[in-house]
């Protein structure tokens, strides 16, 4: 079987949820519903964006991108993209933010979420009960 990327929430209201992704594919990380890695929409996310930052996942590489936040995203504490103040959302569509690769280990923070990355092969290790397994994205 081939490798799968967890993100653990290690900081945050949602400490302990786990994001399993097993197949390659764009896995989008805000408050939208349509989120894969769907964040409420409750004051203790207001600092994250509706579409924050988007995973590019193709097991055993990760790479993720912000998309014009207002606040940032954050790997291994150092921002890696964020719309310049005045910029309004529909506006930083068009901006270009660099796609950054994630390793073994790597904190992702959005907002006040910080998720540890780990990367794995399902056969060295049991499936946990609290995975949850995340589908790829629509085309």
């Amino acid at each position: 079987m081939p490798a799968k990327i967890t993100l653990t929430v290690v900081e945050g209201h949602l400490k302990g949820k786990e994001f399993v992704f097993p197949e390659p594919s764009k896995y989008f990380v805000g408050r939208a519903d349509s989120c894969h890695v769907h964040l409420p929409n409750d004051e203790d996310h207001c600092t994250v964006s509706r579409f924050h930052c988007v995973l590019d996942i193709d097991p055993p590489g990760v790479r993720v991108r912000d998309l014009g936040s207002r606040n940032g995203t954050y790997v291994n504490g150092t921002i890696i993209g964020q719309r310049h103040p005045g910029v309004n959302p529909e506006e930083a569509v068009g901006l270009l933010f660099p796609d950054n690769d994630l390793e073994e280990g790597d904190e992702l923070r959005v907002g006040g979420t910080v998720f540890h990355v780990r990367i794995s092969n399902p056969e060295e290790e049991a499936e946990r009960p609290d995975e949850a397994v995340m589908e790829p994205a629509a085309c």
